[in-house]
């Protein structure tokens, strides 16, 4: 049996109702968020409706979460000199957007729920550290009550990268609205989507202000006037805004949240109950999480098991593989520290210190990921749960 594994998890519910939604937009000729014959303003409905879901006084809807993550940058005013804490494990935008505003990152560990370790943290702070972003990885939430602390006792902004885990809570609060700031992202493989696209979230109307002028080439802008750029208050930017096409996608999404959250959580409980968690050691969860079920991530004493559990499971038709090639340290970007810009920007600015993160370098090469696919159906849960089970007899004899 070919078991789906893809990672498209809104996407799977794009329908009728979304075709309308954009069809209304396409009918009024208005395309843009702040004009048009007919404004629909439905990148405005998107931020309200998501300003109620996540608890939170502000919302930017903006190009994409790798955006999201620079404007965040850009608002808590991070730039030449400073350093960013961030884990090695990771998609690379976690850190290109520093690199953007003129910052270096500095990478530090992982702990078993594959998210950075408050302990790194704490170790890794120095005099130029402005700021941590933290990622909650694959869904599942970091430890933002032991990180909020070392921020806090160190004076230190926190940007949480929530690009996976829309949705997710902790003590149940939603992540992306614990630190100064967080960004989300709406692309394809994330909890609801638009093809591409993300939003900016803080209670602090300051930093609200500061990304929403940058990512409207820093103009000054009140409703849908067109902006200013001579009042005192204004500075440049570039264009990070999104449609309204992408913004009635996401807005129909958003509707459906919970049941595609309920959904992802049910399969994931399927496999969870029916397969020998003594045997396989499931990635833990920091305590009063509740994650969204991106993924089963299953992690492995050694290198070696985990291949050959791969392997056989992949024989079988299961699409289970480790999560990337190599830890984004690793990328030539900070190996080689090149740049696209000749006077190799910003690394002849401010110094970039490698940092060896030893238990992420061993634990990313011994946990098998399972996408869990929102094609999934119940013959598949079942096929999967069979195989995990012969896995283990064949390795127990």
């Amino acid at each position: 049996m070919k078991v789906p594994n893809n990672p498209f998890f809104g996407t799977h519910y794009i329908g009728r109702k979304e075709k309308k939604a954009v069809d209304k937009v396409i009918k009024s000729k208005s395309l843009f968020r702040y004009q048009g014959p007919n404004l629909q303003y439905m990148t405005d409905q998107f931020e309200e409706a998501m300003k109620e879901y996540l608890n939170v006084k502000y919302v930017l809807a903006c190009s994409n979460g790798g955006t999201a993550l620079k404007l965040s940058c850009i608002a808590l005013g991070i730039g030449i000199g400073d350093e960013v804490l961030v884990p090695s494990f990771t998609f690379i935008a976690s850190a290109s957007n520093i690199l953007a505003v003129g910052a270096v990152p500095k990478f530090v560990d992982i702990d078993e729920t594959m998210n950075i370790d408050p302990k790194s943290i704490e170790q890794n702070i120095s005099e130029r550290t402005k700021a941590i972003i933290v990622v909650h990885m694959q869904g599942s939430p970091a430890n933002m009550k032991e990180i909020m602390k070392i921020a806090k006792k160190h004076n230190l902004k926190v940007i949480e990268d929530t690009a996976q885990a829309l949705g997710a809570e902790l003590n149940g609060k939603k992540v992306g609205t614990f630190g100064d700031c967080g960004a989300f992202s709406l692309q394809a493989g994330k909890t609801i989507t638009c093809g591409e696209g993300g939003f900016f979230v803080t209670n602090n109307k300051d930093l609200y202000m500061r990304a929403k002028m940058y990512h409207d080439n820093g103009g000054y802008r009140v409703g849908c006037s067109y902006p200013t750029w001579e009042n005192t208050k204004t500075f440049f930017g570039e264009n990070f805004k999104i449609t309204e096409i992408q913004s009635a996608i996401a807005l129909e999404q958003l509707k459906k949240i919970d049941k595609i959250i309920s959904f992802q959580e049910r399969k994931y409980q399927y496999l969870i109950n029916r397969i020998d968690t003594n045997f396989y050691k499931i990635r833990p969860f920091v305590k009063g999480a509740n994650s969204f079920k991106m993924s089963l991530g299953i992690v492995f004493s050694t290198k070696e098991e985990c291949d050959n559990f791969i392997k056989y499971m992949n024989n079988h038709g299961i699409g289970f593989n480790i999560y990337c090639s190599n830890l984004i340290d690793k990328y030539d970007t900070f190996k080689f520290q090149n740049s696209w810009d000749k006077n190799n920007f910003p690394y002849s600015l401010t110094k970039y210190i490698p940092n060896k993160c030893e238990k992420a370098e061993s634990l990313f090469k011994r946990v098998a990921w399972f996408n869990l696919s929102a094609e999934l159906k119940r013959k598949h849960l079942k096929y999967i749960v069979s195989k995990l089970e012969e896995y283990k007899n064949v390795r127990c004899w």
